[in-house]
């Protein structure tokens, strides 16, 4: 893989997911690390909605309209910003630690400056992003290699199918498989982010698709996760790197999302949930006083702008930011609730708006929970451990389907217990107590109305859910590695300053460890290398027939394809039109027709009749095999090249490119 096209396409995705983001935050005077990792969200629902104004004002989609947005938002907010508080900006940084030792050696006075909090934080995502890197890329076999599972057919071709219309609206992907007027909408973020990344590069889709999904799981994830910590807990650098280092601790997630589906969109969801429990954190009143609190202003634009983008992404986002969010409110309305009527009770933020916003949440969730819900029949994923193995696994954070790791549930156990005992940051113990519930209850829920009730707005994926618990689990994790060494370096304060330091970052490396070696971790491997290193989708002949595609088929021709096989997939690698985009269709009655019958296109005049009027010229042969054990779905092209209804053009091992000769209709003359 030439190195030039790779740095292209990760530059062209970082300015599509951070450009149009970048002066709505510095309106916003956000401090930098919440700046950094705000940006994303914000540009992501820049593009959400221009995306749409471009459909409806029939501006072509480009990477000019979230930019000129976000020009336009960020000048808005640009008054408003300089109006904040002085206050909140000369907060000491300090406030937010939980009784830190005095600064008496070198490394400690270091970690106290801006320099050397930056590199606390550049160590956690170097040492976390990087482990993910080094680990997920041997996986996939590439960074230009192609996901083999069901959903990827559909999420390259939509990629192909905005830039071909030049529409990035969400009704244009919906529409890419339905009849025209029956346009429905499909949670379209991932591939307007996608297809920008490919225009702006002039990379292809593939390349483009993986660039994205590695820069959110190395950078974005890890990122949000040690804001969450800077802003949100009492933690200091050191668990603020420790965080960014475990980011990878559980195959759940991000793994486990990076091969299954492939879900992307949600996949893009889970990612910015980290910022989603900061702004409900900051709602609840839970985030220390220091600096780093948001102000009003800001929380009242971060608030909306980061659920909402979270939900477009993918509308499951909105359930897993449910299971999150309203356990946080709750404990910050009794938390508040205590102060308010303890015997020392003294002046502070009222209860009663509060109080309210989380009695309001807790009745809107609960009808949003039972009226959005998919309908029963697609809830499909079953259960897969009794319950005791399913406390295990969820303790011991393991991916879906996988062992229980003890030494792993032991830390999270010990951590969790140390967050409670010797932390001010508690509050964090809540929402990992529902995912936890919500992992232990995927894996061994029976099917029934129950299960229906608890995870049907998941489908019952329990991939899906048990993803939830990475997002809560890490800052009890590193909250607590770092609590330890606080309460050790009290009573010995040799274990201060590098000492100190050094144990932290050991004792998260260790934690690391121990989820990259847990037996979880090496059966989700397996899951990892079989979703992207075999060919049951797209061998390697057959990817090297569609690359070589453009050079013999006009860019108008419409190829007949097979999307279980993979042929399908010429529309996103060849850029040219294919007959069927994905498995799941709705389409005219000639389509169907040629599906089943395109071989006797010499001896049918009705096929060919469809094939001329649908402009069918090609058809790819790649064969029985298809994905889920299918064989040979669409018998027109099975025997294409033995009917004498084709010719083959073009040929790489057994894939073949086949050219459809002349046939004659129904009125008699012949079809070119």
């Amino acid at each position: 893989m030439d190195v030039l096209r790779i740095l292209a396409t990760l530059s062209a995705a970082l300015l599509v997911l951070g450009a149009p983001g970048l002066p709505t935050v510095l309106a916003l005077r956000l401090r930098p690390l919440t700046a950094i990792a705000a940006t994303v969200p914000v540009s992501l629902l820049l593009l959400a909605l221009t995306a749409e104004a471009g459909h409806v004002l029939g501006i072509p989609w480009t990477v000019l309209s979230p930019l000129v947005l976000g020009l336009v938002v960020g000048g808005a907010l640009w008054s408003l910003g300089r109006r904040r508080a002085h206050v909140a900006a000369s907060r000491r940084e300090e406030a937010a630690l939980d009784d830190p030792p005095s600064p008496a050696s070198a490394a400690t006075r270091f970690l106290a400056t801006r320099r050397g909090r930056a590199c606390a934080l550049l160590a956690g995502l170097v040492l976390g992003g990087g482990v993910l890197l080094v680990r997920v890329l041997p996986m996939m076999g590439g960074i230009d290699s192609v996901n083999q599972s069901y959903d990827n057919v559909f999420h390259l071709n939509a990629v192909r199918h905005i830039l071909r219309v030049g529409d990035g609206s969400a009704w244009v992907v919906g529409g890419m498989t339905a009849l025209p007027g029956h346009e429905s909408y499909y949670p379209a973020v991932w591939h307007q982010v996608v297809s920008l990344v490919v225009q702006t590069s002039g990379q292809g889709i593939v390349l483009a698709s993986n660039v994205v999904m590695l820069l959110l799981a190395v950078v974005v994830w890890p990122v949000g996760l040690m804001t969450l910590m800077r802003t949100c807990t009492t933690a200091g650098p050191v668990g603020w790197m420790a965080a960014g280092i475990l980011a990878g601790v559980t195959g759940a997630f991000p793994v486990a999302l990076m091969y299954w589906g492939i879900v992307l969109p949600y996949f893009l969801s889970m990612t910015m949930m980290p910022l989603v429990v900061i702004v409900v954190c900051h709602l609840a009143g839970l985030a220390p006083s220091s600096g780093q609190r948001m102000t009003g202003l800001q929380l009242a634009v971060l608030l909306p702008v980061v659920c909402a983008a979270a939900a477009l992404a993918h509308p499951q986002g909105v359930f897993v930011g449910m299971v999150l969010g309203l356990p946080i409110l709750v404990w910050g309305t009794l938390a508040r609730a205590r102060e308010r009527f303890s015997s020392t009770a003294r002046t502070g933020p009222r209860l009663w708006p509060l109080a309210v916003v989380t009695l309001a949440a807790l009745a809107g969730s609960a009808a949003v929970w039972i009226r959005y819900r998919p309908p029963e029949s697609s809830a499909v994923w079953m259960p897969n451990a009794s319950l005791k193995e399913a406390i295990g696994q969820a303790l011991s954070l393991a991916p879906n389907a996988t062992p229980t790791s003890v030494p792993l549930g032991l830390v999270m156990l010990g951590c969790a217990a140390v967050v409670l005992l010797l932390s001010r940051s508690r509050w964090l113990l809540a929402p990992w107590l529902a995912a936890t519930v919500m992992s232990v209850l995927t894996r061994s829920t029976p099917v029934g109305d129950l299960r229906y009730l608890l995870l049907g707005n998941w489908y019952t994926d329990n991939n899906r859910t048990t993803a939830i618990i990475a997002v809560a689990a890490i800052p009890v994790l590193a909250l607590g590695i770092e609590s330890l060494q606080r309460f050790v370096a009290r009573r010995h304060p040799s274990f201060t300053g590098t000492p100190g330091l050094l144990a932290v970052a050991a004792a998260a490396l260790l934690v690391l460890t121990l989820g990259m070696l847990s037996p979880g971790s090496r059966v989700n491997q397996e899951y990892f290398e079989s979703a992207w290193q075999t060919s049951g989708l797209l061998s390697a002949d057959e990817r090297e027939l569609l690359e070589q595609l453009p050079e013999v088929v006009p860019e108008d021709a419409v190829i007949a394809t097979n999307a279980w096989n993979g042929s399908s997939l010429a529309y996103a690698i060849s850029d040219r039109p294919v007959l069927n985009t994905y498995m799941g269709f709705e389409a005219e009655p000639e389509v169907h027709l040629l599906n089943a019958e395109l071989d006797e296109a010499r001896t049918n005049p009705e096929v060919c009749d469809a094939a001329e009027e649908l402009n069918v010229e090609y058809a790819l042969d790649f064969g029985p095999q298809e994905i889920h054990g299918r064989s040979a779905t669409y018998t027109g092209l099975n025997e294409i090249s033995e009917t004498g209804a084709a010719e083959v053009v073009l040929q790489v091992g057994d894939a073949k490119l086949l050219r459809m000769l002349p046939c004659r209709g129904t009125d008699g003359s012949m079809n070119p």
